[in-house]
């Protein structure tokens, strides 16, 4: 578990921070384009009956997000991307609090918070709101926190109620299973490996209830498929290599290329997070759409590649915001009114590189890393 360090410092900042990435996003929300296709018509559906029998729809199962929000007045559109706005942004500043926690240094935890709020995936989930994707991003660096915080109980109870949302919500507890095993702590991996049992149990009971007293299905969805090759199968068959290259890249755009040498400077502590993640990662990318399965990690990708990103003078780190900012406008919000991706694209690129190469040539000794000194 990670040692005590006072948060005093993180929270001082954090609200400068909710007020700009909520700034962002909602201009995202106010440009982007309704959404086509839409689960909007099921979501609704099961948010106004909650347990709809005979329902046949992955989505019925994911009842807790339209439960809430259909409970609320106001237009429909409007209201949900309200949700997508406020999660993402708490999403973000969890993510922030975890790097914290786990030992970045400040300008680092800065840049994890606006990269986690301003990326593909969060922007894509504002666009199209209709779905628990915001409350299980939200969700999961806090579970991990209270897991690192000792705080087994807590982080259950969270991880219970998220399964209602979405199945992902119980990943953090393997996650955290694998990384203290990795650390050979072994009656912490034996506690947390036995919760994240119990609480797969929980989700698999909640689908056989609705199942067998309800008459739910899964209908023909290919990500209940997992022996037919999963959701994974049907989208190589439907892209080319070039399209599903970029999709891959498109999930964390340029920071990608600070990862590998991010992971080697990281705090142990993140880098046995990442390597613990690796086995739900394979899972996620078969059974769902792989670009989408992929930022359901970016609680431990981005702090991993603001380790890097963090190195350089803030004049370009705050560039690289903008321009990755840029990019994603049209990658994950699907905003037309700005610059095709491919320029900013291109300066994310360009800088991420120039980071990369400062960062390898530094000595681990150097002040400017992005890991703080106890």
């Amino acid at each position: 578990m990670i040692g005590f360090r006072d948060a005093a410092p993180f929270w001082r900042t954090a609200g400068w921070h909710v007020a700009g990435v909520l700034a962002v996003l909602a201009v995202v929300a106010w440009l982007a384009p309704a959404p086509w296709p839409t689960d909007q018509g099921m979501m609704e559906k099961v948010g106004q009956g909650v347990v709809v029998a005979g329902c046949a729809d992955l989505n019925c199962f994911r009842m807790l997000v339209p439960a809430v929000l259909e409970s609320l007045p106001g237009p429909s559109l409007p209201r949900w991307r309200v949700y997508a706005v406020v999660a993402n942004a708490a999403a973000a500043v969890a993510t922030g609090r975890l790097a914290f926690a786990l030992g970045l240094a400040p300008n680092a935890v800065t840049l994890t918070i606006w990269l986690a709020a301003l990326g593909a995936g969060s922007f894509s989930t504002v666009y199209h709101p209709y779905n628990a994707d915001p409350l299980v991003l939200c969700l999961a660096p806090i579970i991990t926190l209270l897991l690192l915080r000792g705080r087994t109980m807590a982080a259950g109870m969270l991880a219970t109620a998220g399964i209602f949302a979405k199945e992902f919500a119980a990943a953090p507890l393997y996650i955290a299973a694998a990384a203290s095993a990795l650390q050979r702590e072994w009656p912490v991996f034996r506690t947390r490996l036995a919760l994240a049992v119990a609480v797969t149990a929980a989700w698999v009971a909640l689908q056989l209830v609705l199942m067998s007293a309800f008459n739910y299905s899964y209908n023909d969805n290919p990500s209940s498929k997992p022996l037919a090759g999963g959701y994974l199968r049907l989208w190589l068959g439907h892209v080319t290599p070039a399209t599903a290259a970029f999709g891959l890249f498109g999930a964390f755009g340029a920071v990608n290329l600070a990862v590998p040498l991010g992971w080697r400077q990281s705090p142990p502590a993140l880098r046995a997070l990442c390597v613990g993640a690796i086995p739900a990662l394979l899972a996620f990318v078969y059974v769902a759409t792989p670009e989408r399965a992929l930022w359901n990690f970016y609680f431990l990708a981005i702090p991993v590649g603001a380790v890097v990103l963090a190195q350089v003078p803030p004049m370009l780190s705050w560039l690289f915001v903008a321009a990755y900012t840029l990019a994603n406008f049209r990658i994950g919000a699907q905003v037309s009114q700005v610059p095709a991706s491919r320029y900013a694209l291109a300066v994310s690129i360009a800088i991420a590189l120039f980071a990369v190469v400062r960062a390898w040539r530094a000595p681990r000794s150097s002040p400017e890393l992005s890991i703080a000194t106890p």
